[in-house]
């Protein structure tokens, strides 16, 4: 952990981020987190969304009671959770990667009062040279794979509606998912634990 903070205050110089890591930025790891490397935790402002600068002042007098449903003192406070396997995982450059994915999504929540993945994520995300998502570090059990090239499109940890629907004949899925991006075919899963 004091590794990744270390690198965050240098992160914050070297790409400019418009972050201040005193101001109720907190850290965490985590030892459960399989399919996350790192999140940004934070309250959810009511109103607030990416692209809209945040009235903190204002947030504070009007949305108080949001605190209420959240286990955050301050509605401006967020916390960094960082992955133990992640760590484990990654090599260095990698680990950093990700740090700065995790710094623009604080970027984001100080600036604006919410985060997200979308233009503005993306176009942040390039200019701090990192991805718009993390690579996997973690195998789930179900992988849902494309039914022509067999290459893996999503892989679940839990049965969830993904792997209900992967389980369906082609002919039932074409009517409830879009085909794979990749070959126009659709889905088949395989439980890694069967046999």
């Amino acid at each position: 952990m004091a590794y990744s903070r270390r690198y965050a205050r240098v992160a914050v110089v070297e790409f400019g981020f418009d972050v201040n890591l005193d101001r109720s930025v907190g850290w965490r790891v985590s030892g459960r987190a399989k399919r996350r490397a790192a999140a940004v935790k934070h309250p959810k402002v009511p109103g607030a969304a990416v692209g809209e600068p945040m009235d903190w002042d204002r947030a504070r007098r009007e949305h108080t009671d949001a605190l209420d449903r959240s286990r955050f003192e301050d509605l401006h406070a967020c916390e960094i959770v960082c992955s133990r396997r992640a760590v484990d995982a990654y090599d260095e450059a990698e680990w950093r990667r990700t740090l700065r994915h995790e710094l623009v999504h604080v970027e984001q929540f100080q600036r604006f009062g919410a985060t997200g993945h979308g233009a503005w994520f993306r176009r942040r995300a390039e200019s701090v040279d990192t991805e718009n998502h993390c690579p996997a570090f973690h195998r789930g059990r179900y992988l849902v794979r494309c039914r022509d090239c067999r290459e893996v499109r999503f892989d679940r940890c839990r049965e969830c509606e993904t792997t209900r629907l992967a389980e369906l004949p082609p002919s039932k899925q074409a009517s409830r998912v879009r085909p794979t991006a990749c070959c126009g075919a659709y889905y088949e899963l395989e439980d890694t634990r069967a046999d």
